[in-house]
């Protein structure tokens, strides 16, 4: 096997389609197709499945995606590696995704912190959506999620340590006709914009609905994988929406969005440290989790009406243990 056909195979899988990975990759989609052929003909074994729609891994070629993506990361920490050997002043970068009420709260003071040890390392940030940064934590171009961990079906090749665990509330814009509901069966007949991953659809329902005896308004439901978007919509319209109550407990968002103080009850969930699995983070990586994990003693001691707004509707998995900030 050669590297750029792992690559080409890690990168079907993350882009979706042959085109879209040639497109990532800057290559040309011929490229790509020779290269899978090759990859395939030297496997003796189908690792697609090929139709009008595009190609679909097969069971051998789902099995041989998991080792190419482990060979992809371990030689990117390889690069990480030789890199600060080479010129500890060549300037690194670590990508970041971080859930949004954490974004609101921990962040600045981690930021902050890691800059000042580790000038040299640019830090890309992006909102921590699992149905964005799953994907992009298992084919690489994504280091680190400080975000929700789903369910296992959704976790395959991916590890987290659980922090916090928090519970989920329906929320409107203040004034909204409907602020006042008691049940979900109420609340039927509205639009909803929500964010949940392809695969965990069923369950995120399962949460919403039929647990509760009530049947998905799938053609009320609508999808944004940003934040900021749902939130506006949710702020300007009379859409709904599904949201960590830590989230609205933020002082950004609290004056603007009510949770609707229904009857039912939905599944917690727990935010985490979500990383690739079986692959020990870059020193970068280390490091910012280093300072995250170092401030959250400082957060449950914190008299700040802000944060302990906030705190009050987290729970904290087990005790973080008030230790010094462990030396680079």
């Amino acid at each position: 096997m050669k590297l750029h056909q792992l690559r080409y195979l890690a990168a079907v899988a993350s882009e979706g389609s042959i085109r879209a990975a040639a497109r990532a990759l800057g290559v040309t989609q011929a490229t790509v197709t020779q290269g899978l052929r090759e990859l395939e003909a030297h496997a003796q074994v189908a690792l697609f499945t090929r139709h009008g729609g595009g190609i679909a891994f097969t069971p051998a070629g789902l099995e041989l995606l998991e080792h190419a993506q482990r060979v992809l990361a371990q030689l990117r920490q390889a690069e990480d590696t030789l890199s600060r050997h080479r010129d500890t002043g060549a300037q690194q970068r670590l990508t970041v995704a971080i859930t949004p009420w954490i974004t609101q709260t921990l962040l600045p003071r981690v930021v902050s912190l890691f800059r000042e040890e580790l000038p040299h390392v640019q830090l890309e940030m992006f909102d921590g959506l699992s149905a964005l940064s799953y994907p992009r934590l298992r084919e690489g171009s994504l280091d680190l999620l400080i975000g929700r961990i789903g369910p296992d079906e959704a976790m395959q090749g991916l590890q987290a340590q659980p922090l916090f665990r928090y519970d989920m509330t329906v929320v409107a814009r203040r004034g909204h006709p409907r602020a006042g509901a008691q049940s979900m069966a109420e609340l039927l007949q509205d639009d909803r914009v929500l964010n949940f991953t392809p695969g965990e659809g069923a369950s995120f329902l399962d949460n919403l609905f039929r647990q509760h005896g009530l049947a998905a308004p799938v053609q009320r439901i609508q999808l944004a994988h940003s934040p900021s978007m749902m939130l506006g919509l949710v702020r300007k319209t009379d859409m709904l929406t599904f949201c960590p109550w830590p989230l609205v407990e933020t002082e950004s968002l609290r004056h603007a969005l009510v949770t609707l103080q229904l009857r039912e009850r939905f599944h917690s969930n727990v935010v985490g440290i979500v990383r690739r699995a079986q692959e020990a983070p870059s020193h970068a990586a280390a490091r910012f989790i280093a300072h995250f994990l170092a401030q959250l003693p400082a957060w449950q001691a914190s008299d700040d009406p802000e944060l302990r707004r906030v705190l009050h509707s987290v729970d904290f998995i087990e005790a973080v243990p008030d230790a010094p900030l462990p030396h680079p």
